[in-house]
């Protein structure tokens, strides 16, 4: 991760750890792709800030569609 003005930005695999285990570097990318998680490129590589894929991942968190997610509650997981 690098912050650049206050600001946290991190690879596909650097947001998908950070934003826990059921994130994969593959849904970063989706994000990117379909829901205007912005890339900045720097060295050919694609650095995306976390604060907005942290509010993109939990829109996506709570939307009824697709496969159910995890959600950590007190350090207990429920479906």
């Amino acid at each position: 991760m690098i912050t650049v003005d206050g600001r946290r930005y991190g690879t596909r695999d650097e947001i998908a750890q950070a934003l826990g285990p059921d994130v994969t570097a593959d849904m970063v990318r989706n994000w990117a792709r379909r829901d205007g998680l912005p890339s900045h490129l720097a060295g050919g590589v694609a650095y995306h800030p976390l604060d907005e894929a942290a509010a993109i991942e939990a829109r996506k968190r709570l939307a009824t569609r697709g496969r159910p997610r995890r959600v950590d509650v007190g350090g207990t997981l429920a479906a």
